[in-house]
């Protein structure tokens, strides 16, 4: 009996979700959620795809924390500075999604700074706390996602890309 590719796919997303839940809840860490989404976003058809997708999802992830920080440090009470400034980074980074094959990375970049800087709500301490925690979360998912997209049932794009060359050169 031979198993279909969308099989293996949701397995593979299943498996590495499954075991990315049991991590973030041994750890005691809270919203588990986020590292679910996280593996669900990059679960692609190829291990390249998917590693690429997450190592976006990751760099993406990385500089949202670095803008929701520093955000959150210059503008404690000037709410309408936070604004101007929160408004211009999302439409800085949906500029920057225009024309490039790294379109995901600026999408993570620029949607997540709003979600992080706004969900901890009017304490600085707690919006730091969740900022580092959905960084960990996020890591933590794709760097599993990758592993069990490596190594349990790795699929390829190569089979399809030869066909596709063959079909051309016969033309």
């Amino acid at each position: 009996m031979t198993l279909s590719r969308g099989f293996k796919d949701a397995f593979r997303v299943a498996l590495a979700m499954v075991i990315v839940y049991g991590i973030i809840l041994a750890q005691g860490w809270s919203n588990p959620h986020w590292g679910g989404l996280a593996v669900a976003m990059c679960g692609l058809s190829t291990a390249g795809e998917s590693l690429r997708k997450g190592l976006l999802r990751i760099g993406g992830t990385l500089v949202a924390v670095v803008v929701s920080l520093t955000l959150i440090a210059l503008f404690p009470q000037d709410r309408w500075l936070f604004c101007l400034f929160l408004s211009s980074h999302v439409a800085f980074c949906a500029y920057m999604m225009m024309g490039t094959s790294h379109w995901y990375f600026w999408l993570v970049a620029g949607f997540s700074v709003p979600m992080l800087t706004l969900a901890g709500g009017p304490i600085a301490v707690n919006a730091f706390d969740i900022v580092m925690l959905r960084a960990q979360d996020t890591v933590l998912a794709i760097g599993v996602f990758m592993l069990v997209s490596v190594f349990v049932w790795p699929s390829s794009s190569r089979q399809d890309f030869e066909q596709a060359l063959a079909g051309l050169v016969a033309l």
